[in-house]
């Protein structure tokens, strides 16, 4: 038995690994508490890279791999607990220089700037942030965001200068949440590059708007080899920035997943990342025939390993532990339960508001009996107050997530849509809610 140690072992996803044929090979243990790194109100990243290594050196058996697929700070922590322990991991360097939105847009412009939207860096504290955005060529409308978040927290769509002065007031208040731990990890970097050494962890990025059809590539890195094992689709709610499902497979044209997962690879592969999975996001623009590269993720989509599963046979979470073991995955491909599988969010869009009751066992058990396979997460629970919810993207309160197989593409909405029925939500709004 093989100790591989987990950075944010929360159940659900604790439960789909265990699912994979090889995982009685493993002991899986929980590394730093799941609360530290995922529900926090501020991190202290030096504080958890001496607190992992504290929790490994007092375990007293073998420590075998060290793995997560959550964001930061977890995926930052793994490079430098990896290394402290002499073991198969991403180079910090690499990691950074693709979390840093900023840093990885100018990888991505020196790698397929046809691919790259406009995009300028700024420092939201400054008098003159506006200046520094349009002084740079963009135009209205753009994105602004903070040069390391997470789930598109801090995210604003910008139409106008009022519009981009509210967004300054929220980002300065809670930018610091992920910007000053951002901060002590670029500290462990020697020979930053003069631009991001002077960004620090805090600063902001404006973009211009991209759009099309969204999807994402998976894959992993190993020994300097990049393989990418499938496409997702992600499906937004429409006229909004809010995700609504990911579907799998993609059903975009063969030609176009390739020359995605072209591209991501030779992203990953100009940072330096190596032993290690990723997922790159992408739009494609169906009517210009444009492509364009959002972002990278230097981790799996724990959104997508349960849709691996049911599409292919296997979660993704297995090359994720093949990595860790120094051993070069091999993902089986369509030997799954489903010829395709989704994710879809239940969310409300309510000012804000305090959750009187949530979907009781009999529900779930009832939605497990009508379609097989699937498996729910309630994100709420009776008393909670929706603005208290940690890491919400800017337009909408998430309440949980389905996860389901069907036959076809056509089938997922309208078994999304009974599933939904299926599960009901009483949700009290509160006046002046944010």
């Amino acid at each position: 038995m093989r100790n591989v140690f987990v950075i944010g072992n929360d159940p659900f996803n604790l439960e789909t690994m265990q699912g994979l044929r090889e995982a009685r090979r493993y002991d899986f243990q929980a590394l730093l508490p799941t609360s530290s790194v995922l529900k926090a109100d501020s991190y202290d990243f030096h504080q958890l890279v001496g607190d992992a290594d504290e929790e490994l050196r007092q375990f007293g058996q073998t420590v075998d791999g060290i793995v997560t697929w959550w964001d930061f700070p977890s995926s930052a922590l793994i490079p430098v607990v990896t290394e402290l322990w002499d073991l198969y991991g991403p180079d910090l360097r690499s990691v950074l220089t693709l979390e840093h939105k900023y840093w990885s847009r100018l990888i991505q412009r020196a790698v397929a700037p046809e691919h790259v939207p406009s995009f300028a860096a700024f420092d939201p504290f400054s008098d003159d942030a506006l200046s520094q955005v349009l002084d740079a060529g963009l135009t209205y409308p753009f994105w602004v965001k903070p040069v390391k978040s997470v789930a598109s927290y801090l995210g604003f769509l910008v139409e106008g200068p009022e519009d981009f002065a509210e967004a300054l007031e929220i980002i300065r208040a809670e930018v610091s949440k992920y910007g000053d731990p951002f901060e002590q990890a670029l500290e462990r970097v020697h020979d930053l590059p003069h631009e991001i050494e002077w960004l620090g962890g805090n600063a902001c990025l404006a973009e211009g708007i991209i759009g099309g059809w969204q999807c994402t590539v998976e894959g992993f890195v190993s020994f300097g080899d990049v393989t990418v094992y499938g496409t997702v689709d992600s499906i937004r709610e429409e006229g909004v920035s809010t995700f609504r499902a990911y579907h799998y497979p993609s059903q975009l044209p063969t030609p176009i997943q390739r020359r995605m997962a072209q591209i991501a690879g030779e992203v990953v592969t100009a940072a330096g990342l190596n032993h290690s999975c990723f997922n790159a996001e992408f739009f494609y623009d169906t009517e210009q025939g444009e492509l364009w590269f959002l972002e990278v993720n230097v981790r799996l989509s724990q959104s997508h390993c349960d849709l691996f599963a049911k599409v292919d046979g296997a979660s993704s979470q297995r090359a994720m532990i093949d990595l860790a073991q120094g051993r070069t995955p091999r993902m089986p491909y369509r030997l799954g339960d489903f010829p395709v599988a989704a994710k879809y969010f239940l969310r409300t869009t309510v000012d804000d508001g305090i959750v009187r009751s949530v979907p009781s066992e009999d529900d779930i058990a009832a939605v497990a009996e009508r379609f097989p396979g699937t498996r729910i997460e309630i994100a709420v629970s009776v008393g909670t107050r929706l603005s208290d919810l940690p890491v919400q993207e800017t337009y909408s309160w998430e309440l949980g997530r389905i996860f389901f197989g069907a036959d076809s593409h056509d089938a997922l909405e309208s078994t999304f849509a009974e599933i939904e029925s299926m599960l009901p939500f009483e949700i009290e709004p509160v006046e002046g809610g944010s």
